[in-house]
């Protein structure tokens, strides 16, 4: 058993329940909260007089709070959908710009910096060159599930394999580059002199159902029509 566990997870996701479902059998107490946007403000009052054994983050848009973090008796973990070369927002739109041939996803320790914590873990894929965003998308989610159901059932068997896949990963290191909400805002932005070539490469980072590649013009925004 965990013990007190703290789960984020994403509305309306289909492995943030099943983890959900996971966590909640295996746990002596088990508090859940779903986020929804990026942005999205956490109330941390209910849970201040709360000691948790573990707190675990899967696609959850929610920063935690040093406090918060202080209240995990054991450990913090961030289930993060990128490889440690991307930090912070768009990681996938800038691992697909920069034509990267492997992305992935990286399980951590959660710190007061964004993506920064011990590394616990990484697992990687072959990107494709018909791979969009929402493809790679998909098939992170997929093997951080995964990775997230090894990890916790690792902590279930014995709380020390969390030492262990500290050593065993040791020797992997964050990136120094922590990409921010107005960089890939700036990716979206195309600039009118823009070559053929870089156009190409910037619709194939941008362009999904919801977000649209765009240009500006008089104050104006026009997004990109691609039926």
């Amino acid at each position: 058993m965990l013990g007190s566990v703290l789960f984020f997870g994403r509305k309306n996701c289909l492995y943030s329940n099943k983890i959900k479902r996971l966590l909640k059998s295996k746990s002596k107490k088990f508090f859940y909260v779903e986020s929804s946007f990026l942005g999205e403000k956490l109330n941390i009052k209910k849970f201040e007089q709360i000691s948790f054994n573990y707190i675990f983050c899967f696609r959850s848009f929610y920063v935690l709070k040093k406090k918060l973090i202080n209240n995990c008796k054991i450990a913090a973990i961030n289930f993060h959908p990128g490889t440690p070369k991307y930090r912070g927002v768009g990681c996938v739109n800038f691992a697909l710009y920069n034509n990267e041939k492997f992305y992935g996803c990286t399980s951590h320790i959660i710190n007061q910096k964004i993506d920064n914590g011990t590394i616990l873990d990484v697992k990687k894929f072959q990107i494709s060159k018909n791979d969009t965003v929402e493809s790679c998308l998909n098939k992170t989610y997929k093997i951080m599930f995964k990775q997230a159901l090894k990890i916790i059932n690792l902590l279930i068997k014995q709380d020390e394999n969390l030492g262990k896949l500290i050593k065993k990963n040791k020797h992997i290191k964050w990136s120094k580059k922590l990409t921010t909400r107005k960089d890939l805002e700036k990716l979206y932005l195309i600039d009118k002199k823009v070559s053929k070539k870089q156009l190409k490469k910037i619709i194939r980072a941008t362009n999904t159902n919801l977000f649209k590649p765009h240009i500006s013009f008089h104050n104006k925004r026009f997004l990109l029509d691609d039926r």
